[in-house]
């Protein structure tokens, strides 16, 4: 009897410990939250090359999987040792698997940056042309209407005036200074020029690294995974553990579905625009092909993001070939989100449309574009959780947890707990109270 009494103290000090502990914590990160955040910037900024090696592994982990299964089985059957068969078989899906993201993503560079350049190209070629156009129409225009022209230039005399008598009277007497300006402003180019190089130096470092950490996270995933459950259930009690589990597997099914298939479902739009953009003979077809295709990522706001600035590009070239390209856009859009997205993802998030939109401003807003492409799938785990918790709690209230047997509810009767609805005129058809 003493020793349950004194669990229980010790349970309820425990508890309380816990709850101060959390409201302070919770009170420091609200005073010092420009430190935190700035503290957290610079770790995410030092383990940047564990991120992207852990984002590397997770998107290569299916094809890792495919091949270690296929491999050692076929290894099994040529009465190689068990030990050796396994062993080599995960070298080989490494090996097989890291080479195979570093071919493709050559062969996509190689492919793509030629036509991209020429594109720009184009774009450069053809504003001078517009330029062109442009100061012929005005001098027509003029011509054509001399009144206005008159008027202009009378405008722009008297302009003149004004900006000679303030160059004299503001300008000049700074110009004494602009030598030492001019030596700062050229310094702060080279500054610039000098620091967008150590920038991208970092980023080809850090991808070459996470590679490496790749490498390493896929060898040694099924002995994380195993200490990851073995600590699990060395933690928490049976059941918990088990739901636990549970729950890693379904964000894993959740987020990894989702990613992989957001970025096949991209790849395909891409490939599709460029096939369609090339037929319809449409302009700078590689480049708008590759921002279709990249902002599709981003659900909902993806395609309109990516056909504006496309949309624009073409009407510089165009204006009836910008119309076909934006009929075009829409076209492949409606297929995509009716036909090939639902193809490829299914429902793997089970978000109405109304909380897939709520997700990605709001995840956008905090992480910018990575939180308008990962939010949907992590607010999906969210409410998959909040869900969890719900029909958990109703379960061990005796209560049901389907949604429809509260649709109509008024009350429910505190002491036979029997559900009393609201009376409707037609049974057939539900509104709520």
């Amino acid at each position: 009897m003493k020793n349950q009494k004194l669990q229980d103290y010790l349970t309820i000090g425990l508890t309380a410990f816990l709850v101060i502990a959390a409201s302070l914590l919770t009170a420091f990160l609200l005073f010092h939250f420009h430190n935190v955040s700035l503290l957290i910037g610079e770790v995410v900024r030092i383990l940047m090359p564990f991120i992207i090696g852990c984002v590397i592994a997770y998107l290569l982990a299916p094809i890792y999987n495919f091949l270690l299964r296929n491999l050692d089985s076929w290894l099994r059957k040529k009465k190689c040792p068990p030990d050796f068969a396994h062993s080599l078989s995960v070298g080989l899906s490494v090996l097989i698997s890291i080479v195979g993201a570093i071919t493709l993503v050559s062969g996509l560079v190689a492919l793509v940056v030629p036509s991209f350049a020429s594109s720009l190209n184009m774009i450069v070629n053809s504003s001078q042309i517009y330029v062109y156009r442009a100061s012929a129409w005005t001098e027509k225009f003029f011509q054509d209407n001399p009144q206005i022209y008159e008027l202009i230039n009378d405008y722009l005399n008297t302009t003149s005036l004004e900006l000679q008598t303030w160059l004299r009277q503001n300008i000049l007497p700074s110009l004494q200074n602009l030598s030492g300006t001019v030596g700062n402003g050229v310094s702060n180019i080279f500054e610039s020029l000098f620091s967008g190089l150590v920038v991208v130096i970092q980023v080809a470092k850090n991808v070459a690294i996470g590679f490496i950490v790749a490498v390493y996270l896929l060898l040694g995933k099924s002995s994380m995974i195993a200490h990851t459950k073995q600590f699990i259930y060395s933690v928490f009690k049976l059941p918990t553990a088990n739901r636990i589990i549970g729950q890693f597997r379904f964000v894993h099914q959740v987020f990894g579905g989702f990613i992989r298939g957001k970025l096949l479902d991209s790849l395909m739009v891409g490939i599709i625009c460029f096939i369609g953009t090339s037929l319809l003979n449409i302009p700078y077809a590689m480049l708008v092909s590759v921002i279709v295709g990249v902002t599709n990522i981003i659900p909902f706001f993806g395609p309109f993001i990516g056909a504006i600035p496309c949309g624009i590009l073409v009407l510089l070239n165009s204006p009836i070939k910008c119309v076909t390209f934006l009929i075009f856009v829409v076209a492949v859009q409606q297929f995509d989100g009716n036909i090939l997205g639902p193809k490829i993802l299914g429902d793997t998030t089970g978000l109405s449309s109304f909380w897939v939109l709520f997700s990605i401003i709001l995840f956008g807003g905090l992480f910018g574009v990575v939180g308008m492409i990962i939010g949907v799938p992590v607010f999906a785990v969210l409410v998959a959780l909040f869900n969890s918790f719900v029909s958990d709690n109703l379960e061990k209230k005796g209560l049901s947890s389907d949604v429809d047997d509260y649709r109509n509810l008024r009350q429910v009767d505190e002491k036979n707990g029997e559900k009393v609805y609201s009376k409707l005129p037609d049974p057939t058809i539900k509104l709520d109270d």
